[in-house]
């Protein structure tokens, strides 16, 4: 009895040091997709409640791509961002710097009904990242590409925003894009 009570104290304990893990394990990811049926994973799990939004700002000519998750009605959304990239393929780098159409803007935020900044990441280990726009279709709007990028928890901001402190996303897009 005891034995069996110091094995489950052993599990729960590793359980929760894994939980808390830097680096999920890596996934690997399709190569091909639909269009329209991106795939957003989440420290190694499809994360199937994050929407991509893809626009392209003909004004400062930009993009940006959005991953986006709303919970609870709305009440809390995480959003997985990248930006300031050209209006054509490539590999970029990604940054929490301006780089304009060099690198790929990074970030990703937790907002708490409508206003409210839910938990606060920062971009991690840039140089195991990546953003890759591998096809761009000007005539029917269309992009695709893949993409990874890790962040750590920095703040809580007094709130639970339900999520672990080390975050990986990856994933596989295939979109069209909207004019802003």
């Amino acid at each position: 009895m005891k034995r069996l009570m110091f094995l489950s104290s052993l599990a729960l304990v590793i359980g929760a040091i894994t939980s808390c893990q830097k680096d999920p394990p890596e996934v690997v990811l399709p190569g091909e997709v639909e269009l329209g049926a991106s795939i957003v994973y989440l420290n190694g799990e499809v994360a199937a409640t994050y929407l991509p939004e893809v626009l392209y700002d003909s004004i400062n000519r930009v993009m940006t791509y959005g991953f986006v998750e709303s919970l609870n009605q709305g009440q809390l959304i995480n959003s997985l961002g990248f930006g300031y990239l050209p209006l054509s393929t490539g590999d970029f780098p990604i940054t929490t710097e301006d780089a304009l159409y060099e690198k790929a803007f990074t970030s990703f935020n937790q907002t708490v009904s409508e206003d409210l900044d839910g938990y606060d990441y920062k971009l991690i280990d840039a140089d195991e990242g990546f953003f890759n726009q591998e096809y761009l279709d000007t005539i029917n709007l269309e992009v695709k590409g893949r993409f990874k990028a890790k962040f750590k928890r920095t703040a809580k901001n007094g709130i639970n925003g339900g999520l672990p402190k080390y975050l990986t996303f990856q994933g596989v897009f295939y979109e069209n894009y909207t004019f802003k």
